[in-house]
């Protein structure tokens, strides 16, 4: 039987192709991997199992039993795989010392002198034969078809593990791909967006008549409310690819308060919902000043859109055995609790309309508990129907900011 270099240029370029696709050649040991190994030693009662892979010139091992790490790579040409590799079947060799293609490789002749070989080709989904899992032994012998049909099954074994890592690969880049697309949407949308909020609050200041007015606050509310899906579908992509870690620094609580009202106070006028923020912590405290205005933010959106008119939203800032405690209270709608059990799934959410047709991602309160989560926080809900809703956030604080 002729070796790999006997192999149209054409097939053994695609099979070359296909064990690049699967990127493991010299990566690290993986127990997945040399567990197989070692139930191949089991099943054949040999002392040396192998996960061969086949390269242009080399044949590496992802998995070795039972041999020295110095043979871990060698030559393509002084390997027995390549030919149970060419012809894409199980090879049996019973004695290598007497087969005219092994009987002169070194390991043959010389220590540790190689008697029996077994092995069962790496097939991928198109049929190319990415390598081979062996096994070996000292001396002279045969296996029985089970033992051979067992092996075949645990090379497809090996093959599964193969493209599992590689699905995750693609994912892994798809994800990546989505992440830096978002960034960029989102980056492009928020530059006219903040144009837009910082233009209308100039036309606020400067025009008289009411109707005026009440349209250029309108138009303030809609632009930071697609401000706000903008940030949540971000945040959102970010979540589930866990891309967010915290930037603890030192927060200003009443800077962050002034904003929430700044913000949420046209909101909660055009609505007629009276909005009430309380502070009662003077000193800055540790945290992720981004990921908690989220917090805030999100949680005071949601009070208002469910509120209707004449309601109230009151959210409190306190300090609790050295934790900053937020809560926010609606006089709204309210929720049963079939509701409140499924609101931080991330995976159920959908858009969502408030009491006067207010659109939103539905993502909202997913982010709020995953960001919560991330300060190592908790997050508490009472709601009943007719009546509104507390949400209760509690972050442990700390001292050693970044």
């Amino acid at each position: 039987m002729s070796s790999l270099n006997d192999v149209p240029v054409k097939i053994e370029k695609k099979r070359i192709e296909a064990l690049y696709s699967y990127s493991i050649l010299d990566t690290a040991p993986e127990k997945e991997f040399d567990d197989l190994t070692k139930l191949a030693a089991d099943i054949c009662d040999v002392p040396i199992a192998r996960i061969n892979l086949i390269d242009k010139d080399r044949q590496w091992a992802k998995s070795i039993l039972g041999m020295e790490e110095d043979t871990r790579e060698v030559a393509r040409e002084i390997t027995v795989c390549q030919y149970t590799v060419k012809q894409n079947e199980v090879l049996e060799v019973k004695n290598l010392s007497e087969d005219p293609r092994f009987k002169n490789f070194s390991y043959v002749i010389h220590d540790p002198k190689l008697r029996y070989y077994l092995g069962a080709p790496l097939l991928n989904p198109e049929g190319f034969a990415v390598g081979a899992l062996c096994v070996l032994d000292y001396k002279e012998r045969e296996m029985s078809d089970k033992q051979k049909e067992q092996l075949q099954i645990l090379a497809g074994e090996v093959m599964a593990r193969l493209e599992l890592r590689k699905q995750n690969q693609e994912l892994q880049k798809l994800n990546e791909h989505k992440l830096k697309l978002m960034k960029m949407l989102s980056h492009d949308m928020r530059s006219p967006l903040n144009g837009i909020i910082g233009m209308s609050n100039m036309l606020g200041e400067i025009v008289e008549g009411e109707e005026e007015r009440e349209m250029i606050e309108l138009l303030e509310q809609s632009a930071m409310q697609l401000n706000q899906m903008v940030d949540e579908i971000l945040s959102y992509s970010l979540m589930e690819s866990k891309g967010f870690s915290l930037n603890l620094k030192e927060v200003d609580l009443d800077e962050i308060s002034k904003s929430m009202r700044r913000l949420f106070k046209p909101v909660a006028k055009s609505k007629n919902v009276h909005l009430i923020i309380n502070l009662e912590i003077e000193k800055r405290v540790c945290l992720d000043k981004d990921k908690f205005e989220q917090i805030f933010g999100n949680l005071l959106s949601n009070a208002i859109k469910f509120t209707r008119a004449g309601g109230q939203v009151k959210c409190d800032l306190s300090m609790t055995d050295g934790s900053l405690q937020l809560n926010v209270e609606d006089s709204g709608i309210g929720m049963d609790k079939s509701t409140v059990s499924d609101l931080f799934q991330n995976g159920t959410a959908a858009p969502t309309g408030g009491t006067s047709g207010e659109k939103s991602t539905g993502l909202g309160l997913a982010i709020v508990k995953y960001f919560v989560d991330l300060h190592d926080g908790s997050i508490d809900v009472s709601s009943k129907p007719g009546e509104g809703t507390e949400f209760s956030i509690n972050i442990p604080l700390t001292e050693d900011c970044k």
